[in-house]
């Protein structure tokens, strides 16, 4: 059997024009997978901490004995959102009389007002949550262009919304 003298290096050019965009693509999904999962985390968490909130109201526990603390809602985020970076997790408190501003995690872990205030825990009375996250995506690293090589920053939000049970 002849060998041919013009097809060596056959191989290593097609694993260049294959190769790369099938790892680009693998990329890809796995880097959109981890964005959907930080979404569904968030989303998540935003919903167990205002529920943990609304059944913690004045009728909780009999002489006012499960009253919460804007610390401990920032504590109970950063454990509903396992896996996120509490550096970068954000957290907004809404009700009817007062609102705390976005601010991180771990600058609100040290804070021992009320929450919700005494005069918004009654039952009924609505109470708002809202947790931001920047996540951080890899594929920017990935992209040629002018820039300077960095992780790209997306910012992802989730709200709920719920009554005081108790």
């Amino acid at each position: 059997m002849k060998r041919r003298r013009h097809s060596r290096g056959g191989a290593v050019l097609e694993f260049a024009l294959t190769g790369a965009p099938m790892l680009f693509a693998f990329l890809v999904i796995a880097e959109m997978g981890r964005a959907m999962w930080t979404c569904q985390t968030l989303t998540y968490a935003a919903h167990e901490v205002n529920h943990y909130v609304a059944v913690h109201g004045t009728h909780c526990g009999g002489a006012n004995g499960c009253t919460l603390t804007v610390g401990s809602v920032a504590t109970a985020a950063a454990h509903y959102a396992m896996g996120l970076n509490p550096g970068a997790l954000r957290i907004c408190l809404t009700s009817l009389t007062t609102s705390y501003s976005c601010n991180t995690i771990t600058s609100y872990k040290s804070n021992r007002n009320p929450w919700p205030p005494t005069t918004d825990n009654t039952v009924g009375t609505t109470i708002q949550l809202r947790l931001e996250y920047q996540f951080k995506s890899a594929l920017a690293v990935l992209w040629p262009g002018a820039r300077p090589v960095s992780f790209a920053t997306y910012n992802m939000g989730a709200n709920s919304k719920q009554r005081v049970l108790f």
